[in-house]
Formats: structure tokens, C-alpha cells, sequence
């Protein structure tokens, strides 16, 4: 759904549906991974990753029961890292993955992919799609064995608060049984707009798996470098689905990620223009009198539809971008119908008369069929 209406976009659309950044990446780890590889080559890392970036990755998350080596693995992008959580946790036919929505299609779909059952639990519209770990602990199932989660969260930009990490650790642990494993996509975890960083899951649950990568926070979406955190109990499951799939990541890329890692600023040096441009688009709803869920991390906001297209959020996107020529995302496409999804990414200039645009474009009567 996302692709085909990017597919549809014209030269002149203003597109607030991007997902990946626009800001430039910082060019000195690239060069230093490039004067490496002048020196030494580009032969294949170890399967599981170069043993300075694991380190790095575990010093950086620093989740209690996720610091060893062994634990961590790096994979392409966190998408691949996702995959390999589902393929190394669940078994087809007899395991069912819970996905919390509004969420990022791919859970569901990569979950679908491996033949595993998929079930959705929804967050409360009227909460502004608050996390609740009581909403979520009462869709389990007797076959639920994973339990995915994001947060911050893509499209919502909510942020999953200590308390009900707690809680639902709480609950997992009050439910007996087999464990259901937490999948926790932390793509975002750099990108937040309070005074402490997202919590993990990992703090509270020894049975979770944390995903991330430097595509969102760096601004490095097409280096494709991200990595899993594994409990010991399933590291190996996953090491070998990894090894199965793509034997390593580019040796390159991972060049490039220790340097980063040698200057963790580098991680959060992007978030004081995410916060910028959130102000300005804030501004901008508030202005054109646009309901929306303010978001505490990412780069997205859910903004409520109003008028005659308000409930069909598909047919308003498509609408919206051939009479008005912007780009949004209907929310349909995360479990979020009633809301499309804005980005604030791009040129800040562009998104405030996107919003314009939008708000105007709410009001107008459908045109109809000659």
C-alpha cells in the first residue's frame, strides 16, 4: 500500500509520507571504513558479526542479561534482524505471533511469510493509542509465543512508559507456561522528544529480543547495518537463521558502524532537527485545526481525518494526492483507519504547506464521476 502510492507520486508532490531521513549522514566513519577496506580488503566478516561492533552493540543497549558477546548479532537492517527473531522463536503451524497495533505492516507480514499464525491486539483510538499493558496481557493466547512491540513507535510516535513495561512484564511472568518472548524494535530508540530515553522491555523481561540499527538515527538507511540482542537460551536459533539467510553483513557497512560506535554522539546527533521540525508541524495541525497524536519519539505523526472521506483513509490518500498532489499515508495501512500518517523528515518549508494543503483538502466536498 505504502510503495504503490509512493509509486503514483509526481515530480511536483509534496511527499509527507517519507520514511527514511533526508539529513545528510556524517562522512567521516564512511571514509574511515573506505580507508580501511583500501588496506585490508572487503572479505567476509564472521557469520555473526566483527567481535568490536557486538561489543559495541551490547555496551550501547546495555540491557541487563543481553551483555554477552554470544548474545548479539549483526544482521542486514533491522529488517533482517526481525526475521530471524521470528524464524529463531516460533514454530510454524503451532505458535501465534501477537502484534500490537497501530504498527509497521512488516510484523505481520514477514510472521505470515514463515507460516506462523498472526493475531493484532489494538491500542485505544481514544487514549491516542496509549500503550496498555492490560490491553495487550488480555489478547494473549495459550499459542501466543511472541509478542511484538515498538517503541518508539512507527506511526503512532508513542512511547511504551516504564510502569506499563512493568506491568506487562508483571503479567508474562504471573501467566506461567512457556515464555512469550518479547521482539522489541528499538529502530527508534535515538530519536525521542522527552528529557529520558525509551525504556526497554529488556529491563523488566529476560525474555525479549531487541532489535536496532542506524538506518533511522544516522540517517544510514542504505548501509544496512542493524542487530538483534538475544537471551543465550535462543541466541544460536537465531545466529544460524542469519547464517542461513545472507551468510554476513557487508563487511563495509560494519567498518562504518564501529566508527560510529567509537562516537556515540553520532547517534543522537540528528535528534535536535527531529525536534525542530516536530515543533513546526505541531504548530502547523494546530493551526489548521487538525487533531493528531503528538508524538514522543520517531519522525511520524497519526493525524485524525475530519470530513466526508474521514473513514476511509485509503481512498482520502489517493484522492489527496491526485487533486491536491501530496503524499500521505492512509493509517488503514498500520491499524490506525481514520488517520493518515505525516512525516516530518523533509523540507520544513514543504511539510507546512503540505499541512495546508491537507487541512483544506479534509473540508472539500468528493468530487464526482462525470
Amino acid at each position: 500500500m505504502i510503495r504503490e502510492l509512493h509509486g503514483k507520486k509526481r515530480a511536483t508532490s509534496i511527499d509527507l509520507g517519507l520514511g527514511e531521513p533526508t539529513l545528510k549522514p556524517e562522512a567521516g566513519p564512511l571514509r574511515a571504513a573506505l580507508a580501511w577496506v583500501e588496506e585490508h580488503g572487503c572479505p567476509y566478516s564472521p557469520n555473526a558479526g566483527l567481535t568490536e561492533l557486538r561489543e559495541a552493540v551490547a555496551r550501547h543497549h546495555d540491557h541487563p542479561g543481553l551483555r554477552e558477546i554470544a548474545q548479539v548479532g549483526i544482521t542486514v537492517g533491522s529488517q533482517e534482524a526481525l526475521a530471524v527473531a521470528l524464524l529463531g522463536l516460533a514454530e510454524p503451524g503451532s505458535d501465534e505471533v501477537l502484534v500490537v497495533l497501530p504498527t509497521y505492516p512488516l510484523y505481520g507480514k514477514l510472521a505470515e511469510l514463515f507460516g506462523l499464525r498472526v493475531r493484532s491486539v489494538a491500542l485505544a483510538a481514544a487514549d491516542g493509542f496509549a500503550p496498555s499493558a492490560s490491553t495487550v496481557l488480555a489478547a494473549l493466547s495459550p499459542t501466543t509465543r511472541v509478542l511484538v512491540l515498538a517503541s518508539p513507535c512507527n506511526p503512532s510516535g508513542r512511547v511504551w512508559p516504564e510502569a506499563e513495561l512493568r506491568a506487562l512484564a508483571a503479567g508474562l511472568d504471573a501467566r506461567g507456561g512457556p515464555p512469550v518472548y518479547i521482539i522489541s524494535d528499538e529502530v527508534y530508540r535515538e530519536l525521542y522528544f522527552g528529557e529520558a530515553s525509551p525504556c526497554s522491555p529488556a529491563r523488566f523481561w529476560p525474555h525479549t529480543v531487541v532489535v536496532g540499527s542506524l538506518s533511522k538515527s544516522c540517517a544510514l538507511t542504505g548501509l544496512r547495518v542493524g542487530w538483534f540482542l538475544a537471551p543465550s537460551s535462543v541466541a544460536s536459533n537465531l545466529h544460524k537463521a542469519h547464517q542461513f539467510l545472507v551468510s554476513s553483513t557487508s563487511t563495509y557497512g560494519q567498518r562504518a558502524a564501529i566508527e560510529i560506535f567509537r562516537q556515540p554522539e553520532l547517534l543522537s546527533a540528528h535528534r535536535p532537527a527531529y525536534a525542530m521540525r516536530r515543533a513546526a508541524l505541531l504548530h502547523a495541525l494546530d493551526e489548521a485545526g487538525l487533531a493528531y497524536v503528538p508524538p514522543e519519539g520517531a519522525f511520524y505523526c497519526l493525524v485524525r481525518l475530519r470530513g466526508p472521506r474521514a473513514e476511509d483513509s485509503l481512498a482520502f490518500c489517493l484522492a489527496l494526492l491526485d487533486q491536491a498532489d501530496v503524499v500521505a499515508i492512509p493509517g488503514l495501512a498500520f491499524g490506525a483507519e481514520g488517520y493518515v500518517r505525516l512525516s516530518f523528515v523533509g523540507d520544513p518549508d514543504q511539510m507546512l504547506e503540505g499541512v495546508r494543503r491537507l487541512a483544506a483538502f479534509c473540508d472539500r466536498a468528493p468530487e464526482r464521476a462525470v
